[in-house]
């Protein structure tokens, strides 16, 4: 186990979060955000079953002053449409590229990196591009590794393909536990592996850990 966190631990990844409840997912995005508030890192989330004001509004309640936050730049929030599905398309390229700029704006800004997370039920839509996940899974683990970014994808569990997670399982190094804790995750290929993998098969979705 480690604390979530700390860059002088050099643990930098694109983390995995399977949950079973908006409740769940709530705990886990704003512990995500307050960890990365701490640490004085620039927050981005990407809201999918929530509107934006929603998510400001329990992040409120989880005592996070997000209006002062958001006007000094250490949280922005995100909807689907202008993350993953800008121009209505997933294209991992135009992605990464976004997410790059993110990253150095954040840095250029003076705070110590990005803290970023993003509910993954924009799956469900079906948009074109869909079908690159496996690929910008293992593109944005390698990125994250090699800067100052930490990133938290959440997948639910209830609606999801077991294909899907079974993909999620494969492209994340650590999996985010209750709190600020990270477990090593036995499932993970390295990312020249992954982007060549097929999904397990149905069973092998049981053994996905939850928060």
């Amino acid at each position: 186990e480690i604390t979530y966190g700390d860059w002088s631990s050099d643990v930098c990844s694109s983390d995995l979060t399977v949950y079973n409840s908006q409740s769940e997912r709530l705990s886990a995005a704003v512990q995500c955000i307050r960890d990365g508030l701490a640490w004085h890192e620039r927050c981005v989330y990407v809201c999918v079953d929530q509107t934006l004001d929603e998510f400001r509004r329990d992040l409120t309640m989880a005592g996070i002053d997000v209006a002062a936050e958001e006007a000094g730049g250490a949280i922005v929030l995100l909807t689907k449409d202008q993350a993953h599905l800008n121009g209505g398309v997933f294209d991992t390229s135009k992605l990464m590229a976004m997410i790059n700029g993110v990253v150095q704006d954040a840095l250029n800004s003076g705070f110590t990196g990005v803290r970023a997370g993003a509910d993954m039920t924009w799956l469900l839509d079906g948009a074109p591009g869909s079908e690159q996940l496996v690929e910008y899974e293992a593109q944005l683990n390698h990125f994250c590794s090699n800067n100052r970014v930490i990133g938290l994808c959440q997948y639910d569990r209830r609606t999801l393909p077991a294909a899907t997670l079974d993909h999620c399982l494969a492209t994340h190094p650590w999996v985010r536990m209750e709190g600020p804790i990270l477990l090593t995750n036995p499932f993970y290929e390295l990312p020249e592996q992954a982007v060549r993998r097929m999904p397990r098969s149905e069973e092998h979705t049981s053994e996905l850990p939850v928060t």
